[in-house]
């Protein structure tokens, strides 16, 4: 078993995981002109030097290091010189940077590496979508070395197999993903941030997470998609490992180093006693490296003061007010090896209702009242409330009004080192 490690920068992590099961950190500048998986201002704000002094660091331990472009898109920069040249540039840094290999979203990506690049190691993005027999040869023959399957059809076992037997290259699993099984906001989000993490777009929008905001809504109003999900208990590794997988990913990239040591070490030991939510990306106060929140104060384009009702909206912690018993889903899988999802309606079946009801404990009002917080937020970017700034735009340019923005960028960030110190 090889793992595949969220790069959080942090050297000191790299020490506490040496002799593990991890051969692979990964990770990207916060904003390049490529753009990855993740809004930059969710990511530790790291440059060049630093990356280059973590890569030097992953090799002298003994660790590979990927470079994430997996944005879906390219915004067509391409197709200029000025985009063009841009994109060489960021490969040429990458190259020189000695990264191992670059993990790619897009065909475009992959021929332009093998056409430029041809000794870096090029893996395909699950931002690719490969959950078919047909798709994972489509990439191997363009010469790419590991494809990250798209974490969706982890409980497709058939298919899962269909593909292994297929291909000859590496496959990569995806093990603690918590988002919506067959989830309809799923494009949307990562396309929102691949242009929330290119460089250059960071003051064009205040970028607001409308489909994560859905998708959270979802999951407290109906609990049971956090069963339905497609993660892979560390129970479970041994079911993939027979089909011929050994390639397991655990996110994310904006995990302190606790919190990845626990799922390093959940994932190597292969058992976690206790709540499942645990291993996920879900609220969690002082788990994750703080939001950067001068890329939310943008005047121009949105009522600031109601942006701050964010804090209010996120002030909760999942695993506290939902818990799902890990040693209660020994066999939960079972059923899935026999029944195929794709072809079964939800209502029809009920099984995933029915674990839920033995193996859960749901604080319902508390709950209740987290959902409806959300709800109300992610309403008014529909209905146009977020936008409608009661100030003149005049005003703005005062110095009486700057120094107004100023000291509440700075009053949040003295609140945030408290709430995640």
């Amino acid at each position: 078993m090889k793992l595949r490690v969220g790069a959080n920068w942090d050297i000191t992590f790299l020490d506490q995981i040496k002799g593990s099961s991890v051969d692979t950190l990964f990770g990207k500048l916060p904003f390049d002109i490529v753009g990855g998986a993740r809004p930059g201002f969710v990511l530790p704000q790291v440059g060049r030097k630093e990356v280059e002094k973590y890569i030097q660091a992953c090799h002298e331990r003994g660790f590979e290091f990927s470079y994430l472009l997996n944005a879906p898109c390219l915004g067509n920069l391409q197709y200029s010189k000025k985009g063009f040249r841009k994109l060489i540039d960021l490969l040429e840094w990458i190259d020189q940077a000695k990264v191992d290999s670059v993990i790619v979203g897009i065909p475009y990506l992959v021929d332009l590496v093998r056409k430029h690049f041809p000794h870096l190691k090029v893996k395909i993005s699950t931002t690719a979508r490969v959950n078919t027999v047909r798709k994972a040869l489509q990439y191997e023959d363009m010469g790419v070395e590991e494809i990250i399957i798209d974490e969706h059809i982890n409980r497709d076992f058939k298919t899962l197999e269909a593909i292994r037997k297929a291909v000859k290259c590496h496959l990569e699993l995806i093990v603690n993903n918590i988002c919506l099984w067959q989830c309809p906001y799923n494009f949307e989000h990562v396309n929102h941030d691949g242009h929330a993490s290119r460089q250059g777009e960071e003051g064009e929008y205040c970028y607001l997470q409308y489909p994560g905001y859905l998708c959270l809504y979802r999951k407290l109003t109906d609990p049971v998609e956090l069963l339905k999900s497609p993660w892979i208990r560390p129970e479970d590794l041994s079911i993939y490992e027979a089909m011929g997988y050994d390639h397991f990913k655990i996110t994310e990239r904006f995990k302190r180093t606790p919190l990845l040591i626990e799922h390093v070490r959940a994932y190597e030991r292969r058992r976690y006693e206790g709540n499942l939510l645990d291993l996920f990306t879900l609220p969690r106060k002082g788990a994750f490296t703080p939001i950067h929140l001068r890329y939310f104060i943008q005047p121009r384009h949105i009522n600031i003061l109601k942006v701050s009702e964010l804090e209010r909206v996120f002030d909760l912690e999942m695993r506290d007010l939902i818990q799902l018993n890990n040693q209660k889903l020994d066999g939960f899988l079972d059923h899935f090896k026999q029944n195929d999802c794709n072809q079964t309606s939800c209502s029809s079946c009920g099984y995933c209702e029915k674990v839920f009801e033995k193996v859960a404990e749901v604080k319902k009002e508390e709950v209740q009242k987290a959902a409806q917080r959300v709800k109300e937020f992610s309403e008014k970017l529909i209905s146009g409330e977020l936008y409608d700034i009661p100030i003149s735009h005049s005003l703005f340019r005062l110095p009486m009004m700057k120094t107004l923005l100023l000291k509440l960028l700075e009053w949040r960030k003295s609140k945030e080192s408290l709430n995640h110190g």
